[in-house]
């Protein structure tokens, strides 16, 4: 998240950098305008090449670093403390101040009466907004698919949605601007291949008062353990839902789908709560799973309609096993956690 201060005139000016951050007069072609006819349309670039940050000149009358012209289109490495200047040397000067890796950030565009300034959110792959204690949408990067999504949990249909560079968010009474740099906490691993719903199994373990809920999840080279967490106790709902369709003889296809607001009411709480719980479950799909998934893996949706996706699954109460789907078609490994 490199920062620079424009320092002209005594005002100090904030800039958060993008990973390839134009400098200019243009106002549509460049992130930090510069609206005076000796700047350029497009006059400096800023970029993050290889874990570090470099400027580069492509104007008509210079770029100084330090009190040094520097030679155009030529690539020359920033440290903090520098100073910028575009034109001539000490004019529309700039300083840096951090030189830390950008980051997918959301910028507040309006603010309440109670807060006049908002720091940017700095965001990860899968994100809960505004907080983890009381979200009001998710937020979330799918490497498979190369897209981010938002999700907004007053919405018991629970879509979805695609979402771009410059897109506006509402929350938290405030309209927000996501600034995305391409870049997400997984870009420096292989990308794993992505996994369908049959390739992953399940093994729940739910205590004798049914009051706390693990989960296992077993893949082809994997054994995951996920602690308990309220979100298991709904997921595993919705496979007891789906087993009993299959022990009345429903077809695969059409086992286990429930209305959100049924669901919820069985569970006892109301359907922010219950949509909340999902979109919990699949971030910690999505983050345990390091972006071989989406999340519709665990939790699928059919309209309205949502259910369990696993074909494959274990439910073990105390030491009991009440509940073995799909194991005359495929073995399990039973894991103990």
């Amino acid at each position: 998240m490199a920062i620079i201060f424009s320092l002209n005139n005594g005002i100090q000016t904030l800039s958060y950098l993008k990973a390839y951050h134009c400098f200019g007069r243009s106002t549509t072609n460049v992130d930090t305008v510069i609206d005076t006819p000796e700047i350029s349309r497009i006059h400096a670039v800023i970029e993050w090449t290889n874990e570090q940050w470099f400027i580069r000149d492509v104007s008509s009358n210079g770029t100084w670093l330090n009190n040094q012209k520097l030679t155009k289109d030529s690539s020359n490495k920033l440290t903090v403390g520098d100073s910028i200047s575009f034109a001539k040397a000490n004019a529309h000067c700039f300083t840096v101040q951090d030189l830390t890796r950008p980051q997918n950030m959301l910028f507040a565009t309006s603010q309440t009466k109670k807060q006049s300034t908002f720091s940017p959110i700095i965001l990860t792959d899968d994100n809960l907004l505004p907080s983890e204690e009381a979200p009001e949408i998710s937020l979330f990067y799918v490497q498979s698919k190369n897209q981010w999504y938002k999700e907004h949990l007053d919405d018991a249909d629970g879509v979805a949605y695609p979402v771009a560079d410059l897109d506006i968010l509402n929350f938290s009474e405030n309209s927000w601007q996501l600034r995305l740099n391409n870049l997400s906490e997984n870009t420096v691993q292989l990308a794993k291949t992505q996994l369908l719903a049959h390739q992953i199994k399940y093994r729940f373990n739910l205590s004798q008062d049914e009051e706390t809920t693990e989960l296992t999840i077993t893949t082809k080279n994997e054994h995951l353990f996920l602690s308990n967490k309220a979100h298991h106790y709904l997921t595993l709902s919705l496979a007891r839902h789906r087993n009993e369709d299959a022990t009345k003889g429903i077809d695969e296809y059409s086992q286990g789908w429930r209305l959100p607001e049924i669901m919820a009411k069985e569970l006892g709480c109301d359907i922010q709560l219950f949509t909340t719980h999902i979109s919990r479950a699949k971030k910690q799909f999505r983050e345990v799973m390091e972006g071989a998934c989406d999340g519709n893996e665990l939790i699928e949706r059919k309209g309205n309609k949502i259910r369990f996706a696993g074909s494959f699954y274990r439910i073990y109460k105390g030491n009991e096993l009440i509940v073995n789907h799909g194991q005359n078609k495929v073995s399990l490994t039973v894991l103990h956690g």
